[in-house]
């Protein structure tokens, strides 16, 4: 229980659903407030703890709250979920959030500095343009192949192979087919480039933080990946070992049980897809690129493929590479090969 005053903000665009606590847990207030009227309302409690889900803008209030000296928590949305009476709504949702704080295993969102929240934003910047590189070239193949023209895949292939189409006499295209895939294909080649831009930038954010480079060193770790990682982890002070930050990311097996009998399932895939597969695939290139490899790692991964599939093997690295990663963070070292048994 909580010996003083504890607010909890259902978090919105314009309208905001706060909630006040006193010492014994009863509802003082619990009403709709703006923008400006929430900040007086925290204003006039100082010192308070304040909960929040974990969704959009939640950083930004967590980073102007703990400026003003109060203890902020981002509690994430599937666990406050749990602790919800009633149907769905902001009263319902306040409440829920102070139920969940009060969890003796709650484990809250680290909060983002203002270097983390720019990386992060990075890597979703990034991201759109290779959507929207992926459908327009989707577009380019559906298009032409109504006109009996087939494209290969890959985008670098696209690329070179529709001068060579569009220049081509023989095929059914007509000039309006002609001219939607020659705009598109300037389409594609403008996101290629903005892509590229915005990889670049991402790589030199990430060159001049200490704690990226360091984790460069880890297999398998690409600078888009430990810079994903840093905006996710900061410097690991919120996790007390290593396989909460591999629960963290859904890499780590589901346990399910009754009348003590447990039984151990696939993974859990909770947490954020978008850097587990940054790390799925950097381990997925470790494990197949081992070879006749000596050092620490290389050994176990050839042990662990003698029992276990392809696949197994690299979520069971990824598990692994993770707590070393967490570790490095924490400590500050550098990382170290593992030594061969």
């Amino acid at each position: 229980m909580n010996n003083h005053m504890t607010i909890c903000i259902d978090l919105a665009k314009d309208v905001f659903q706060i909630a006040i606590f006193n010492k014994a847990g009863k509802v003082k207030s619990n009403k709709e407030v703006s923008a400006k009227k929430l900040c007086e309302i925290i204003a006039q409690h100082p010192g308070v703890d304040i909960f929040m889900e974990a969704c959009g803008s939640a950083h930004y209030w967590a980073r102007r709250f703990s400026k003003g000296g109060h203890k902020v928590g981002l509690i994430p949305p599937h666990v406050a979920a749990k602790y919800r009476s009633g149907n769905k709504n902001d009263k319902n949702d306040a409440v829920a959030i102070y139920e969940a704080s009060k969890s003796a295993q709650l484990n809250c969102v680290p909060i983002r500095t203002l270097e983390q929240q720019d990386i992060a934003t990075l890597h979703k910047y990034r991201e759109g343009y290779k959507k929207e590189r992926n459908q327009i070239a989707n577009r380019i193949r559906g298009f032409a192949r109504e006109y009996g023209v087939n494209f290969p895949l890959g985008i670098k292939p696209l690329q070179k192979r529709i001068p060579e189409v569009l220049e081509d006499a023989e095929n059914e295209l007509t000039p309006i087919s002609r001219k939607i895939l020659s705009d598109l294909s300037m389409q594609l080649g403008r996101v290629s480039d903005c892509l590229a831009e915005s990889t670049k930038e991402i790589e030199s954010l990430a060159k001049q933080i200490e704690p990226c480079r360091r984790l460069t060193s880890i297999p398998g770790f690409s600078w888009l990946c430990v810079s994903m990682l840093y905006a996710k982890f900061g410097t690991g002070e919120s996790f007390k070992r290593g396989r909460d930050a591999s629960a963290s990311l859904g890499v780590v097996p589901a346990h399910s049980g009754s009348g003590g009998k447990i039984t151990i399932g696939r993974i859990t895939k909770r947490g954020d897809v978008y850097l587990r597969s940054l790390l799925v695939n950097g381990a997925r290139a470790v494990v197949s690129n081992i070879r006749d490899k000596t050092d620490g790692l290389s050994c176990w991964i050839r042990k662990l493929l003698v029992t276990k599939s392809f696949n197994v093997t690299v979520i069971a690295l990824v598990n692994k590479l993770v707590r070393m990663a967490l570790a490095i963070l924490k400590s500050g070292d550098e990382y170290q090969q593992p030594v061969a048994q």
